[in-house]
């Protein structure tokens, strides 16, 4: 089987006061070899709402995808996800990607007064939003009568430019997620569970060790396949922590270190775990390609990596055969 050409994300940059020169940056990652700007649901560590700054990406950019990376099924009644991505998807052109999530952040939860039940209900509760959404892209009035929702006679609009509905990103690292990922995405998230409520500690990257990717990547195929699916048509992405790319191969351990050290993780782990990637953009090159050829992982979002300091890597990979 040839190999899939890997594609890329990236956070939007900050927005500041100056939104003329926001657009700019974005103007010059259009330009770039970047697959897709993503942007998260926070409202505690993130600066924009996710539905404003996708509206004004897709229309500052030509070709770029738009991706919700994620919009937290408890922040929004699905209705409203509905009707907020598919105007996205006709005002980018159809190059909106729908990121879905359960939501995790507590502390957000709390800042907000917002109720943070146990794991397995809010996982519910996204299961159920996931078919509504999906129900609204189709054609004909919803109605749907659930444990959470309650939805009757009304037809979702406006019609999306990407049918049936823009690609879904679903993800996660429990087993039930993935399922869901399995079951219904086009975009596979494979990362840490966040089920204790914090991203940036040791467990995240312990818990993207090789052994333990290849196994949330078998929960997802072995629900595409039983919901009559391909696995080979999804695609596969890894969050990347934190990258730090090198000028110099003598310049990988110290910055390797560096970055375990703030994680309190030992670099034996962090050279292995999928959730860092350190290096020139040689060895970076060579360890995504690697994931990609040992666990199938073609797509990777950088995060909040600095644009110019990825830049080389993304036009390398742009030039992968």
């Amino acid at each position: 089987m040839s190999r899939k050409p890997i594609k890329t994300a990236l956070y939007a940059p900050p927005l500041g006061r100056d939104a003329a020169a926001w657009r700019e940056e974005l103007r010059r990652l259009d330009d770039s070899g970047l697959t897709a700007v993503s942007v998260s649901d926070h409202f505690m560590v993130g600066r924009v709402d996710p539905v404003a700054a996708l509206a004004a990406i897709a229309m500052s950019t030509r070709r770029l995808r738009v991706m919700a990376l994620v919009l937290c099924n408890d922040y929004r009644h699905p209705v409203i996800t509905h009707h907020a991505a598919a105007s996205v998807d006709v005002l980018s052109g159809g190059r909106l990607d729908l990121g879905l999530g359960a939501g995790y952040l507590e502390a957000e939860y709390a800042a907000a007064g917002l109720p943070y039940d146990p794991p397995g209900q809010r996982v519910d509760r996204l299961a159920e939003s996931v078919e509504v959404i999906k129900a609204l892209f189709a054609d004909g009035p919803v109605h749907h009568e659930g444990a959470a929702y309650a939805v009757t006679g009304l037809t979702g609009t406006p019609a999306p430019v990407q049918t049936p509905h823009p690609p879904l990103l679903i993800g996660g690292g429990g087993k039930r997620m993935l399922a869901m990922a399995g079951q219904h995405a086009q975009i596979a998230g494979i990362h840490s569970n966040l089920r204790h409520g914090s991203a940036y500690n040791a467990a995240v990257i312990e818990d993207m060790l090789p052994d333990r990717m290849a196994r949330k990547i078998a929960w997802v195929r072995e629900a595409a396949e039983r919901a009559g699916r391909d696995p080979d048509q999804l695609d596969y992405l890894s969050i990347t922590w934190t990258c730090r790319v090198v000028d110099s191969p003598r310049r990988t351990d110290a910055a390797l270190a560096e970055v375990c050290r703030a994680y309190g993780v030992d670099p034996a782990v962090g050279r292995q775990s999928t959730g860092l990637l350190v290096g020139t953009v040689e060895q970076c090159v060579e360890q995504l390609l690697h994931r990609q050829d040992e666990l199938g992982l073609n797509y990777v979002d950088f995060g909040a990596a600095n644009a110019t300091e990825v830049a080389p890597l993304v036009a390398a990979l742009s030039s992968v055969d």
